[in-house]
This record gives C-alpha cells, structure tokens and sequence, in this order.
C-alpha cells in the first residue's frame, strides 16, 4: 500500500515468440544507463510476457499516452487465451526486434534483451534500447493511488 504513493507513468511490456504477441500493463520500468541506453522491465514470472521475452530475446516498451487506458486495462487483466489470440485489438507495427509496439502510445522502446537478473517472484530484464520514438501532441497516463490518473496544467488549473 505505501508504494501506491510513488507515481509512475503506465506503460505496456511486449514481446512477439513466434506467432505469440504477448503483452502486459507495467511500472516497474525505468532508465538503467544512457551510454549504452539500457532500460529495465521487472516482469513476474508467471506472466505470459515473461516467456515470451526469453524466447524471443527481445521486448518492447510502449508508454501509455493519456487517453489509452482502456488499452491499459486490457494489458492489466489476467491472460486468457482471447486475450493472446486478440492482444487487446490493438493496433501494433514492429521496428527492429519484431516486438509489438502500440498505436498512439506517447512513447516507444525497443529492446534487444542483454541481461536477466532474478527479483524474487520477478525477473528483471534489461534491454538495451535499438529503437525508440515518441509524440509530442498527447501527455502520459499515469499510475497514483492504485488508480489512473493524468497530470494537469497548474496554470489551467489556478
């Protein structure tokens, strides 16, 4: 419960193993080096993506803009096998692993899987990032409280 007082931006984990797309919502992401840029994802292991990232040695990271948490929720819900079938109905391109990357999202990583680190009932991966791309018309979903939320301008605001 007090780590629901940290907020952290919504973003969603995915890998392709063959015809498997595998996907789900996380925050436990974050900047692990800029030279070489090395991002880090902390996936349970009992995930799908967890499988999917070690077989295909690849991952990516699609950061959740502010008007997609239905997609969002969709990537949270427990794996059934509609949900591997479908991957949420999103609209998806690959760069350069063949990792899923999310339509509309306000940013993208790609990732090239480097090391795996055991975290308890987690692996941590780290990838380092091959390519990567982002908007600049939208703002981030975020994550605060055990609820989403989405920032406001102080200025509009006051």
């Amino acid at each position: 419960m007090l780590m629901g007082h940290f907020a952290t931006g919504v973003t969603v984990v995915a890998a392709r193993h063959g015809p498997l797309l595998a996907g789900m919502t996380a925050n436990a992401i974050a900047t692990i080096s800029v030279d070489p840029p090395i991002l880090m994802a902390s996936i349970a292991r009992k995930a799908e993506t967890h499988g999917a990232i070690i077989g295909s040695h690849a991952f990516s990271v699609s950061v959740m803009a502010d008007d997609q948490q239905a997609l969002a929720e969709c990537f949270a819900e427990r794996t059934t096998a509609t949900k591997l079938t479908r991957f949420c109905d999103a609209a998806w391109h690959e760069a350069e692993t063949g990792s899923p990357i999310l339509e509309g999202a306000l940013a993208y990583f790609d990732c090239r899987l480097s090391e795996r680190h055991d975290g308890g009932d987690h692996t941590i991966f780290l990838g380092e990032i091959v390519a990567a791309g982002y908007r600049e018309d939208t703002a981030p979903l975020l994550w605060y409280g055990s609820a989403y939320r989405r920032l406001v301008d102080a200025e509009a605001g006051a």
